[in-house]
């Protein structure tokens, strides 16, 4: 990989949908980077945007009415988000794979685990069918998953939640991609099984030394596994730090309400806060900052004019911090020239 660039580089990324009134934007504005071996989370409530800037970078927005009308996506240097499908499809598996929200929805109830997990074996590997096999059986292993030897001939009705997780899992590493992208990979599952499945990526990743983007609507989730946060609302990134600094210096109100919604934050149990109203619909989104009919420090300002991206302690995108981001530059242009 070359040193200079990212893994994974996102620039002011753009997506739309066709419909019957013309063009609609859904996602735009999005700057990301992703470093060889980092976690970086992009959370968010649903309708934020998380999923389908995963499938933008996967090239697989649903055709023909979802694009990229806007920015590029780079993959260590090489621009991907404009190449064809036959091109992109040599690049899922080996260098960009995805775990989906749903196994039961994602895996072919008509064939056996083992054949649907042979199917990206034979499209990227020349491995004989006696090879594969043992690769498949190794992964499932691998992934904890106990006699895997008669798996590979099962149904994905056969097998529990946790364990369809765990099959879509080693489907998206055998290929040992680069980078994985992870949506929503424990959402139905138990509290349990949730945290093994944790447990199991943090070590998985770990292990090759890969790169993960992990979308979740789960701040718990992100504490446990993310080095970066990139906070999602109404099609657009509201803040983005590292982990640890969201946590203790969040700056944006929106991603202040989503830490103290969170139930571990509350002191009893039945005293849970929660951020008043919904996401806006793309097609209904307020003229200004789109969290403006959310937001408690809501100005006349931000019901008319959008505010940019302002890098105050890290990045966000409030006029809460215009002043202080003003000052703070104002102070560096003194040092520089002070010496």
């Amino acid at each position: 990989m070359n040193k200079q660039h990212p893994l994974l580089e996102i620039r002011d990324l753009e997506v739309s949908f066709r419909t019957e009134n013309g063009s609609l934007r859904i996602v735009h504005g999005i700057n990301l980077s992703v470093e060889q071996g980092e976690t970086v989370g992009i959370v968010g409530e649903s309708g934020s945007g998380k999923s389908l800037t995963s499938l933008a970078i996967m090239g697989l927005l649903p055709y023909p009415n979802g694009y990229i009308s806007g920015g590029e996506i780079n993959l260590e240097g090489r621009k991907i988000s404009n190449l064809k499908e036959k091109e992109m499809r040599k690049l899922r598996c080996n260098d960009i794979s995805m775990i989906f929200q749903e196994p039961m929805t994602s895996l072919n109830p008509v064939y056996t685990i083992g054949e649907q997990l042979s199917e990206p074996l034979k499209q990227h590997t020349k491995l004989t069918s006696r090879q594969r096999k043992e690769k498949i059986i190794d992964m499932l292993h691998m992934v904890g998953i106990p006699r895997a030897e008669q798996i590979v001939n099962e149904y994905p009705h056969q097998l529990s939640g946790g364990m369809r997780q765990r099959v879509m899992i080693s489907m998206a590493m055998l290929g040992e991609p680069k980078l994985l992208i992870a949506d929503e990979p424990t959402t139905a599952l138990d509290v349990t099984i949730q945290a093994q499945i944790l447990d199991l990526m943090r070590r998985i990743i770990k292990e090759k030394n890969m790169s993960m983007i992990l979308i979740t609507h789960d701040l718990g989730v992100v504490a446990e596994i993310c080095d970066k946060v990139a906070v999602m609302y109404a099609g657009e990134i509201v803040e983005y730090t590292d982990v640890r600094t969201l946590f203790n210096e969040p700056l944006h109100p929106y991603t202040q309400g989503l830490i103290a919604s969170m139930p571990n934050m509350n002191e009893r149990k039945n005293d849970l806060y929660s951020i008043s109203g919904n996401v806006p619909r793309p097609s209904e989104l307020p003229q200004g900052c789109h969290f403006s009919t959310r937001c408690k420090f809501v100005t006349d300002r931000c019901k008319v004019e959008a505010p940019p991206i302002t890098t105050v302690k890290h990045p966000v995108r409030c006029w809460l911090y215009e002043e202080q981001s003003k000052m703070e530059e104002n102070n560096d242009v003194r040092h520089i020239v002070t010496g």
